[in-house]
């Protein structure tokens, strides 16, 4: 069902994507049905709201002004959740946020960083793993430059979407993901004096609009670099900050209730390797249905882990 919802998201959302979008921005609010908006904009057909169902995380995009919009108190569901853990965990200069979890089967997150890159999509890391379920849940934390200069590995991955062999969730990496090399981690990424964060942002969210897809309410920092000042004006901004807790090149272990972290942009082949690995060895788990690859829905019934 969750899955259904989804689909039916992106498919108004495609319906929508060709119309331009004025005055796109933030908003804070809830509708009458419960689910929270967190952007507003105009198009030739109506006003426009991006809005997140709290229980289940789905995003979509409904007909709706601000003046719709009621203030809302922080509760329990799992955007609340969520939200709460990382603001708890906002103090280290790198992996703030939420980097791992305690879900209700054992198993851990797919996430694929597409930093900005010269080289193409590999590819060959979702179709070997595409076997192991159907669709294969991953989250992909798309930056704007590699959208932009990645037309085809882009149309690729949605058609692998439409095929029913993947299950994307669109993870906010940022417009530029901009790095000086030498440059101390404090004064670095986003932490560039002068960054404009709603430019980096906003844009990346407009790009998958664009596209007919659904952006999530999650964001990695580039470099999982970060300040608390900045976890706050990513939380502000209705986004939840994702870290991780296996990143594969840097020799951290896959466990249950891992968020785990690839580059699937040709950087990094060691990862890839390593992932690939990883999951040729538990594939008979996986095939018993001991090990899952997770989901958006593990989210929602997922707790933080202590």
């Amino acid at each position: 069902m969750r899955w259904m919802m989804v689909a039916l998201a992106a498919s108004l959302c495609s319906v929508l994507a060709a119309e331009p979008r004025v005055h796109y921005r933030a908003v804070s609010g809830a509708l009458p049905d419960g689910r929270i908006a967190w952007r507003a904009w105009t198009q030739p057909s109506g006003p426009r709201l991006l809005v997140v169902d709290p229980a289940t995380l789905v995003v979509s995009v409904v007909p709706g002004t601000p003046e719709e919009l009621r203030p809302r108190t922080p509760g329990t569901t799992p955007w609340d959740r969520w939200r709460h853990e990382a603001a708890r965990r906002r103090e280290p200069l790198q992996n703030a946020g939420v980097r791992r979890a305690q879900p209700d089967r054992t198993g851990a997150w797919l996430t694929f960083d597409l930093c900005p890159s010269h080289l193409p999509l590999d590819r060959s890391v979702f179709t070997d793993l595409e076997g192991d379920a159907h669709p294969l849940p991953v989250f992909l934390e798309a930056s704007g430059r590699w959208m932009k200069t990645h037309e085809a590995d882009l149309s690729w991955l949605i058609a692998e979407r439409d095929a029913g062999r993947l299950s994307i969730v669109w993870v906010n990496h940022s417009e530029n993901h901009a790095y000086l090399p030498g440059v101390p981690l404090a004064r670095n990424f986003l932490l560039i004096p002068g960054t404009d964060l709603i430019g980096e942002i906003f844009p990346v969210e407009q790009e998958l609009l664009d596209r007919g897809e659904v952006p999530s309410v999650f964001f990695r920092f580039p470099g999982l670099v970060s300040s608390p000042e900045l976890v706050d004006q990513v939380l502000a901004l209705g986004l939840i900050p994702l870290g991780s807790s296996a990143w594969l090149a840097k020799e951290q272990n896959v466990k249950s209730g891992a968020v785990v972290l690839t580059h699937a942009n040709g950087n990094e082949p060691e990862g890839e390797a390593l992932l690939e690995a990883w999951d040729r060895g538990h594939r008979p788990d996986i095939a018993e249905g001991t090990w899952h690859w997770l989901g958006l829905e593990d989210w929602a019934t997922a707790e933080p882990a202590l």
